[in-house]
Order: C-alpha cells, then structure tokens, then sequence
C-alpha cells in the first residue's frame, strides 16, 4: 500500500506543474494520510508515539475548532510532505519491512541519494492502520526517530497549557507556518 501510493506521489511530482497535477497530488495524499487521526493524536486523543499519558485536549475542543485546525494541519502536513518528496525525487527509497504497533504497523523506509552517494540515509517511518476496517492509511510519520504527531502534541500541549496562549495561539502558529514561504 505505502510503497505503491509512494510511487504515484512521486510520479506525479516528476510532471511538469499543472493545476491537474496538483490536484491528483493531493487526492493522493488524501488516500494516503489520515489527517483527522493526525490531528487527534496531535492533540491527545490518543497519546502520540511513546508518551504515556498525556492530557486529551481534543476533548476541550468544540466541533468548528476541530474543523479549523484539523484544516490547518491537513495544509501543513500537505505542504511539507509534497517539499519532503519534492527533496527526495533524486532518492532510491528502500521498504525495509514492517513492525507491529499496538494494532497497527510501523513500515520502516530508508531513502538514499543516487547523486550524492556519501549523504547519509533518511530513515522514515510511517504507522499505518485500518480506517473503516478494510482501507490502509498513514496515521504519524517518524522521521529519523521524530514522530510528527508527538511534535506537535508537545508544542501544542504547551501552548493549551500557557497563560495568555492556548487555542488561538495554535491557530495563529499554524496560519504563520502555512504563510511563510519555502
């Protein structure tokens, strides 16, 4: 499954740029990630990676701030996958197996330049589930050892937790990441 949605992804973004690209791009990486799981883990819902326990601020969550950030993040993590792929056109990735997580599996990768054959390899991994029981899809995504989930939990649990932050300066965090330029 990842392996094979890798390699449309990485198809796609060898084409020149066209709105029609762009949008299957996207419609890719809307099969591929579960940015409602993303985001919830990010929050707590379920503790992301190895911390235990950790406080479920999801919970303090109404429905249109869970739209609004979940929105957010889905943009962010789009933009930084696509420039994460974007880096590695030029890499030979290698499926280095899989490992189970609690119900779900770890699917280690390692990618390596073909240009540069001294640059070290990037090792990612990606825990992936079922959604709706039959429908494989990437729940966090471990680069070298840094789960994306667990990242943002910390930064945002830090800023629910801080006088005069919280939500709405999340919210703003993420609009200033999304705007700023690449």
């Amino acid at each position: 499954f990842l392996q094979q949605e890798q390699t449309k992804l990485l198809t796609l973004l060898r084409q020149p740029a066209t709105a029609t690209r762009d949008a299957e791009v996207v419609r890719v990486m809307d099969r591929l990630v579960d940015y409602e799981e993303l985001t919830k883990r990010s929050f707590g819902e379920t503790c992301p990676g190895t911390l235990k326990p950790c406080t479920n601020h999801w919970t303090e969550l109404n429905d249109a701030r869970i739209k609004e950030v979940k929105d957010l993040l889905k943009k962010l993590v789009e933009k930084n996958y696509r420039k994460n792929l974007v880096k590695t056109l030029d890499y030979e990735i290698a499926y280095k197996g899989a490992q189970d997580a609690g119900g779900d599996s770890k699917i280690r990768t390692e990618a390596k330049s073909k240009v540069n054959a001294r640059e070290p390899a990037v090792r990612i991994e990606y825990l992936i589930g079922l959604k709706s029981g039959s429908t494989y899809i990437v729940k966090d995504i471990v680069t070298e050892g840094s789960s994306l989930t667990k990242n943002y939990y910390d930064q945002f649990h830090k800023m629910m937790t801080t006088p005069n932050q919280g939500y709405a300066h999340i919210v703003k965090k993420l609009n200033e990441k999304l705007a700023k330029k690449d």
